[in-house]
């Protein structure tokens, strides 16, 4: 992955030494799309469906959120839960929790029309027992000197197991796109993993608390985080365009609008230690 992230800062550096050609770019406004962003976990915590729409390219950043939307969230139990919107565009889970094995299927009717999306909480595999680091100088690799994360666990028998790595610096979460943390199962199911590296944008320094968040996902959910990934370093005026990321967002009714997103299902377990 390193050697990857090297390969490709050469690369970034010959192109932009290589052109100097001013290209005007003619981009159009783009329809408002329905945006679903939520989540149902094992964590004893809120949890949250996110209503809002697509901006266009050229806005402000800000964007316009869903309220008075009717979400019904159910599993193959027959437990049924009616979704409070907390706060606009907000819509908490309140009595349903998240347990492995389970379906769980949510309704959407908004004034765009009506929507569902299904997913079944998978096994949490890759379970991390240890996080640990290694220092490492600045260099064309490694963007700063200090401290790298890396963890250590058993990755459960049989194929088909996915993850994503969550990574928390003092307490804030690490989002940007080359800390986006991926994990399959394709060639290491059923052993136990030592020093897996794990990406971020910025080393980490004595005093600094790290907690490593595993977040169990089903193939569809995998496959939409590995498109983010794609279009977020999808950048560059060679950057090709891409298609909206996969989504399990689907119309019921024939004239609803279009929509994109996620509605996930996860198991969660979490690592953390202090540098000293």
């Amino acid at each position: 992955m390193k050697l990857f992230k090297a390969i490709g800062i050469l690369l970034i550096a010959l192109s932009l030494n290589s052109c100097e050609d001013v290209v005007d770019v003619n981009i159009a406004s783009e329809n408002h799309v329905l945006v679903v962003e939520g989540s149902l976990t094992n964590l004893r915590e809120n949890q949250y469906v996110k209503l809002y729409y697509t901006n266009p390219v050229l806005s402000d950043g800000s964007y316009e959120v869903v309220t008075k939307a009717i979400l019904t969230l159910k599993d193959n139990l027959k437990n049924v839960e009616i979704l409070k919107e907390s706060s606009p565009g907000w819509y908490q889970i309140s009595t349903i929790k998240g347990r492995e094995g389970r379906t769980y299927t949510l309704n959407i009717k908004t004034t765009d029309g009506t929507y569902e999306a299904i997913s079944t909480m998978p096994r949490l595999t890759m379970t991390p027992d240890t996080v640990q680091f290694k220092y490492e100088m600045k260099s064309i690799v490694y963007p700063d000197e200090g401290y790298y994360p890396v963890i250590n666990g058993r990755e459960l028998e049989g194929i088909g197991d996915f993850s994503q790595f969550k990574i928390f610096k003092n307490n804030k979460f690490l989002n940007k796109a080359n800390e986006i943390n991926l994990f399959k199962d394709e060639y290491v199911d059923g052993n136990y993993i030592s020093n897996y590296e794990l990406d971020i944008d910025s080393a980490f320094v004595s005093g600094d608390l790290i907690r490593v968040e595993a977040w169990s996902l089903t193939k569809e959910n995998y496959v939409f985080w590995d498109d983010i990934q794609t279009q977020l370093n999808n950048s560059g005026i060679f950057a090709t365009p891409l298609p909206n990321a996969h989504s399990n967002i689907f119309k019921i009714t024939q004239e609803s609008k279009d929509v994109t997103g996620f509605f996930g299902t996860s198991m969660v377990k979490s690592v953390q230690k202090l540098i000293p």
